[in-house]
């Protein structure tokens, strides 16, 4: 069997699975799951984690690291369940690993399987994805990461398509992810305490919502500051 056809024997394959996970994301009813529904089911989700603590970490693990892979919508709302059911620091690990996880996977469809599709699509945006990498280097995708001017769900196919290097790739997502995910958990913890949307509104989670809108504004100062930084040293 030749490499051309093992590669294209996989890339159905993995077609049929996202399928299958898509019409099960449907079915599910997941894509009606909101933060309301987590507010009125927080006591059903608290029973199962406490029944099976491993296998519904394992489980919300892989939901969020598909939805993730696939761009679907519900990560935001699984990282408040994470929160509300294992804690700030395990929930934090559990989706900054998922998310980090799902990215990977989506840059390495795009770099193998969807290259064609992908560039005749989004080739435009391509460009400007090679000159920010010739330019900053692996901090432009930290960049990105941080203050999203490019839609999530781009950004892996994206940079699955230039020459950013796999190992790099997942590093670097990993840390550019991080103070996200971990805002996200906190407000989920705040949810076992909560009885009313009145109560959801205390100083923690204010102040983690504050982290959440100030993080493009940091990051493009930190971009102006390490820009001039550069322009001094180079001078």
């Amino acid at each position: 069997m030749s490499s051309r056809t093992s590669i294209r024997r996989i890339a159905w394959v993995s077609f049929g699975l996202a399928l299958a996970a898509l019409a099960l994301w449907i079915c599910s009813g997941l894509r009606n799951f909101d933060i309301a529904s987590l507010l009125t089911r927080q006591a059903e989700l608290l029973a199962l984690h406490a029944a099976r603590p491993w296998a519904f970490a394992t489980g919300l693990f892989l939901l969020f690291t598909l939805l993730s892979a696939l761009a679907l919508p519900g990560c935001s709302v699984l990282a408040l369940a994470a929160g509300l059911c294992l804690g700030w620091l395990p929930g934090t690990l559990l989706v900054v690993l998922a998310s980090t996880l799902g990215a990977t996977l989506s840059f390495l469809a795009a770099r193998h399987w969807w290259r064609d599709a992908v560039r005749r699509r989004w080739g435009h945006r391509l460009a400007a994805v090679e000159e920010g990498l010739a330019r900053d280097g692996a901090f432009y995708l930290f960049s990105l990461r941080v203050a999203p001017v490019i839609p999530y769900a781009l950004i892996n196919p994206l940079m699955g398509l230039s020459a950013m290097p796999l190992r790099q790739f997942f590093v670097v997502s990993l840390f550019g992810m991080l103070a996200g995910s971990a805002a996200y958990v906190y407000a989920g913890t705040v949810l076992s305490a909560a009885n009313s949307w009145q109560s959801l509104f205390t100083p923690g989670l204010m102040a983690a919502l504050g982290v959440l809108a100030s993080l493009p504004w940091a990051a493009r100062w930190l971009l102006r500051l390490l820009a001039r930084t550069n322009t001094v040293v180079t001078r």
